[in-house]
């Protein structure tokens, strides 16, 4: 990128400052020369920019456990701020300028997430495994549905289940218990052997 034009590569001129020219007007060129800079000091603010969205939005996963608009927010936030601090656009003052950075790209995402969730199709439930999923989600197990599903280990058989069964699918021998003994006590399962 840019090894063949002359000018770097940008499509546009990359702008030279006037003479005497005052604060505002130096911002307004900080910010033609962030977008028309050339393709480096565009890859670079592309770099800073993407890095710290990821990293920020990686950590906040980490933290919080969970993927959602504020942990997507706050990584906008992050990004909009370095962005701006790297590539030197916006008012004379550097830190307002990237707060209401970070906070524009805060808000933008946090409207694509939205747009996204409300977009995106919820997963299927598995009919099959209804009964085992809510018996999981009660004794505090949902961790082991994967080893029901594994195992086959259907709504059908849940009645059937016994110790053996429960080893085979590699549940240890504390949950085997519990799961066990919620289907002695559950009528609606032991009626239906």
């Amino acid at each position: 990128m840019g090894t063949l034009a002359p000018d770097g590569g940008s499509p546009f001129p990359v702008p030279q400052p006037p003479p005497g020219a005052d604060p505002n007007a130096l911002a307004s060129f900080k910010q033609a020369q962030a977008l028309a800079g050339g393709p480096l000091v565009q890859a670079r603010n592309f770099a800073v920019m993407t890095g710290a969205n990821a990293g920020i939005s990686c950590v906040m996963r980490r933290i919080r456990g969970v993927e959602d608009v504020q942990g997507s927010m706050a990584a906008a936030f992050g990004s909009g701020a370095l962005f701006s601090i790297v590539s030197g656009m916006g008012s004379p003052n550097p830190v307002a300028n990237a707060i209401t950075t970070g906070v524009a790209f805060a808000v933008f995402q946090g409207g694509f997430f939205m747009i996204g969730q409300k977009f995106s199709q919820p997963p299927s439930e598995d009919i099959y495994y209804s009964r085992g999923r809510n018996m999981l989600k009660q004794l505090g197990l949902q961790n082991y549905e994967k080893n029901f599903k594994k195992g086959l280990l259907t709504d059908q058989t849940l009645p059937l289940l016994n110790d053996s069964a429960l080893r085979d699918v590699k549940i240890p021998p504390g949950p085997r218990l519990l799961i066990l003994d919620h289907i002695q006590r559950d009528p609606e399962l032991t009626k239906s052997t």
